[in-house]
């Protein structure tokens, strides 16, 4: 017979507490979560109930590596996954602690503690130390599928992003883009290619701090989908409405098949919750074709007929319905953009030459009455 261990916690944001809450093993050991006392009126952007706040705090299964990592150091379990890692992420500034624990912020935030190297290299190679966990990682809450890790450089955080097994040239879609999204979409995540444990990968900083939070368009739409119109009037109300315009417009662009609503959403104040802006352009690895060998990108309009957007219906019908007369400017002035190879990392000259083509074709059908 299973015991019916209860323990207690607490949620915090920061050092403020905002709920009393406890687990309780029923008779099959499964942990269950029960809310006790709310200290706050304030709720986390999107929050349902407990189980799934903390279900979606933890780093998807499906995530290259992760099965295994969350296993070796038991966080595979609910609540063993709170006791190592506080549920703490680089999204935000909420964490969970046992009730009578002595830890503060400080002790724990990833902001401002060395990260576990051995488990930043594991969740990027997959190779599983059997050392234990004695320091704070963020690589049991980052979501995606690629294997990615995060590292400490210059006094700033950035996150390493590989391609997949199959086409392996995912970090060069996003090294791309990027080359566009700056020019179309102001402070949007900046991307560099490099070589990282011999595999290729985009780099990009952290955009998030202890005081500016990033809420998933998944949370701020509590997991429901919504028509671009109702999108854009979202971000209208938010001051952010041109953003939004320049997002969809960037994705027809450059062919990106995966804006799901796990890679765009609002940053937030952390001390009030309250959202203050669209959250800078990120995340354009499936852009730009990367499924297509250089043969198959020198005619690829039997692959175009077939792109469709994860937001609407179609990239421009999505495209011509969010044009301004500003950026409808700015693409005029990219008719005459190129891509630029790499300053070290040398890209065949006939894939950036179909790419250049592709790219003012949309360009040209997104201007075109």
């Amino acid at each position: 017979m299973t015991e019916h261990r209860r323990t207690d916690y607490i949620l915090l944001n920061k050092d403020i507490p905002m709920l009393e809450f406890h687990c309780q093993r029923n008779a099959f050991g499964e942990p269950e979560f029960f809310e006790d006392c709310w200290h706050t009126p304030l709720r986390p952007i999107g929050y349902k109930n407990l189980t799934i706040f903390l279900e979606q705090r933890k780093a998807p299964k499906h995530r290259k590596h992760i099965q295994q990592l969350l296993e070796q150091y038991g966080c595979d379990d609910p609540e063993g996954f709170l006791r190592v890692t506080h549920a703490l992420s680089l999204n935000d500034t909420f964490w969970v602690c046992e009730a009578n624990s002595s830890l503060t912020w400080r002790d724990v935030s990833l902001y401002s503690n060395p990260f576990s190297e051995i488990i930043s290299e594991a969740a990027f190679d997959g190779i599983i130390s059997e050392t234990d966990l004695s320091s704070t990682s963020p690589e049991f809450g980052t979501d995606g599928y690629y294997a990615k890790c995060w590292r400490r450089e210059d006094n700033s955080i950035y996150l390493y992003k590989s391609g997949s097994a199959h086409y392996e040239i995912e970090p060069l879609s996003e090294y791309l883009a990027t080359q566009l999204s700056k020019q179309l979409c102001p402070k949007a995540v900046l991307y560099e290619m490099d070589y990282y444990h011999g595999k290729l990968v985009s780099k990009c900083p952290l955009f998030t701090n202890e005081n500016i939070g990033l809420a998933k368009a998944s949370a701020v739409f509590c997991g429901e989908e919504r028509t671009i119109p109702e999108l854009l009037s979202f971000f209208d109300h938010v001051g952010s409405g041109n953003a939004f315009r320049r997002m969809c417009i960037l994705d027809a662009v450059i062919l990106n098949t995966d804006r799901h609503y796990g890679n765009f959403g609002v940053l937030f104040d952390t001390d009030t919750l309250e959202v203050l802006k669209m959250a800078p352009v990120f995340d354009h690895n499936r852009s730009l074709l990367p499924e297509l060998d250089n043969d198959q990108l020198a005619d690829p309009a039997w692959y175009l007929r077939r792109c469709k957007p994860k937001l609407g219906q179609d990239f421009l019908w999505n495209a011509k319905g969010l044009l301004t007369d500003d950026i409808r400017q700015e693409l005029i002035k990219l008719k005459d953009f190129a891509f630029q190879q790499h300053p070290y990392i040398h890209v065949e000259q006939a894939r950036l030459d179909a790419l250049n083509k592709i790219v003012q074709n949309q360009i040209h059908l997104i201007l075109s009455d």
